[in-house]
């Protein structure tokens, strides 16, 4: 099967490389059954003459026969195809400005699609690099009645974090995390950039080896203060460490904390981001003791988002109910804190969510703006 696949396949290049050569053997072997058959005839009794047009006769028609051996070599459509590609240049030679502006328009046109839609797939489909599990893996957004009307939430507490971790029971794993714009680096090297602040099961989301070094664990990000350790972006050891495998136990002042480098990501890993590439991870109760040294003893502040991958076989709508009951016993030890309204008022309700925050329900102006041009 495959000799006589490779067989075909170089008739069909010898007879477009080599196709004169072809039509000369073509007409020969023509004018050879053509003269026997004219010779059959002479035979009988026939005149030269009237001997060749009764041989054409039997053939049906030396042009029909022509034919049928192009459409065989399958030349027949390379014929259609160049004849209408060179009406289409005369066309445009006799009216170029009509021409141009038929390109300039496809340009734009097929241009300005192009740019939509790499923005709508970067905030509607493409999954962040190295994730291990996207069908399974989302963000978690809270709701509850505040003064009698519904309000959506993807940024909470630290202790609410840690309810829903502790009191749910359909996720494989779960994780934290944050961005800010921190000051990197000390003297004239300092740059303010964007640092993520992770929690110590963040990386597990991902099936990437660091490029250098390792991640931090759960050990490295315990309460009441983590490690000062951090993790580099692959960008950053490039264009500050010029890739020097040196870089492991340096020191690196991410804000005010002074961090060991420890290892670095991989090229092209993005993390969770809504904002671009973190420049350096660090533990996020080691972040958070930075700023409140009590953040993970009450509810009032809340600026971090949660990471949930769901086990096999549960489904988003039961992940979502597991999520919303974790929810309930959380606020219900927040009201015992501070003495807030009772669950059954507040109606506290938790959704696992699209990862691609412009899919959620809080998709902010600009996300829904940029679908919209895409659709038009």
């Amino acid at each position: 099967m495959l000799s006589r696949l490779w067989s075909e396949i170089r008739y069909r290049l010898r007879a477009l490389l080599h196709r004169k050569e072809l039509e000369r053997e073509l007409d020969e072997e023509l004018r050879y059954h053509l003269e026997r058959e004219a010779e059959k005839h002479q035979r009988a009794g026939l005149s030269r003459e009237a001997a060749l047009r009764r041989a054409r006769v039997d053939f049906g028609g030396v042009e029909r026969i022509k034919d049928d051996s192009r459409d065989a070599r399958g030349l027949a459509a390379l014929d259609s195809l160049l004849q209408d590609l060179r009406y289409a240049w005369r066309g445009i030679r006799h009216q170029p400005l009509f021409s141009i502006a038929v390109v300039l328009t496809l340009a734009l046109g097929i241009g300005a699609n192009t740019a939509m839609f790499g923005i709508v797939d970067r905030l509607l489909f493409r999954t962040p690099a190295y994730l291990r599990d996207p069908g399974r893996t989302h963000r978690v957004y809270l709701t509850w009645l505040q003064n009698g009307k519904p309000r959506t939430e993807r940024n909470f507490e630290y202790p609410r974090f840690a309810d829903l971790t502790r009191w749910s029971k359909s996720f494989t794993r779960t994780a934290a995390f944050g961005h800010r714009q921190l000051a990197v680096g000390t003297g004239a090297e300092t740059r303010e950039m964007l640092v993520g602040a992770v929690s110590g099961t963040f990386f597990e989301f991902f099936d990437a080896s660091p490029a250098l070094g390792r991640y931090f664990g759960p050990a490295e990000d315990t309460t009441p203060a983590g490690a000062p350790v951090a993790v580099l972006s692959y960008g950053l050891w490039q264009t500050r460490y010029a890739g020097r495998a040196d870089v492991l136990g340096q020191q690196l002042m991410l804000g005010t904390v002074s961090c060991t480098i420890i290892g670095v990501a991989p090229r092209d890993f993005t993390g969770i981001s809504d904002y671009g590439t973190p420049a350096a991870y660090l533990p996020i109760t080691t972040f958070s003791a930075w700023w409140n040294p009590r953040f993970y003893q009450n509810y009032h502040w809340g600026w971090l988002e949660m990471l949930v991958e769901r086990k096999p076989g549960i489904s988003v709508a039961a992940a979502s109910a597991d999520l919303t009951s974790a929810y309930e016993k959380s606020w219900e030890a927040e009201r015992l804190q501070d003495k807030l309204a009772p669950a059954a008022i507040a109606k506290p309700t938790a959704l696992a969510g699209p990862l691609q925050f412009a899919r959620g329900p809080l998709a902010d102006r600009d996300s829904k703006v940029a679908i919209w041009v895409s659709g038009v």
